[in-house]
């Protein structure tokens, strides 16, 4: 018994499924890519902010210290230093994004700690941020050194005004990162969007709300 023909396709239905699927995946990788890059945007202009605060407080307070020390220090246009904390802050922003997607952090040792307390995962992928960042900045003074026609010798000798001037850098660094990624640790176990309630929000969390009013004394009668 021959096998039915199948019924002819009207014009209205002449593309094959298959077809049409192939069709419209251009479009919906389009749309995925150009969610990542503002997805990566967004992260990168957020983590160059944060940068610049701390940059611009500490060159707030030093040229107020030097101001003290030097009459002639506040005569200085001001806007230059914080010219040079906004480009610092955009370059090792984009250094820490590449070291993230890098997977830093996240090896061996990153995996063991994270099964245990959060807060030496915290502090372990602070400092292994803080190298990346003081050797980024040492990569970034030796190549404007070069720009200027100065070698790496003449250079790093005058980093942040020397050794212990890079140390305390380094320290600085060390405790500024910290905030961020206990930030990014209780957004992992927590969830972006419940952490984001309880820190910006009126939702406080199930259970979450007792807890920290008994912690500060709000649970306790009389």
């Amino acid at each position: 018994m021959p096998a039915p023909r199948p019924a002819p396709r009207s014009d209205g239905d002449a593309t094959p499924p298959l077809a049409a699927a192939y069709r419209d995946r251009p479009a919906h990788g389009q749309r995925s890519i150009a969610a990542r890059v503002a997805a990566e945007t967004k992260r990168y202009l957020g983590l160059a902010a944060y940068l610049l605060v701390i940059f611009g407080t500490l060159i707030l307070f030093s040229l107020n210290v030097y101001a003290r020390a030097d009459r002639d220090v506040q005569h200085y246009p001001r806007h230059h230093f914080y010219a040079i904390g906004l480009i610092n802050a955009l370059v090792l922003a984009k250094f820490m994004l590449i070291a993230e997607a890098a997977k830093l952090g996240s090896f061996a040792i990153g995996r063991r700690l994270d099964r245990g307390p959060l807060a030496y995962a915290i502090l372990y992928r602070a400092l292994l941020f803080t190298v990346v960042l003081v050797a980024a900045y040492v990569l970034e003074e030796v190549v404007l050194g070069a720009w200027r026609g100065r070698s790496p010798r003449d250079v790093l000798p005058e980093l942040a005004g020397g050794p212990r001037g890079l140390a305390s850098f380094a320290w600085v660094m060390f405790v500024a990162l910290v905030p961020y990624f206990a930030y990014r640790a209780l957004g992992r176990a927590l969830g972006a969007d419940r952490l984001r309630a309880l820190l910006f929000g009126k939702e406080r969390g199930e259970g979450l709300g007792e807890g920290r009013g008994e912690r500060f004394g709000e649970g306790e009668s009389g």
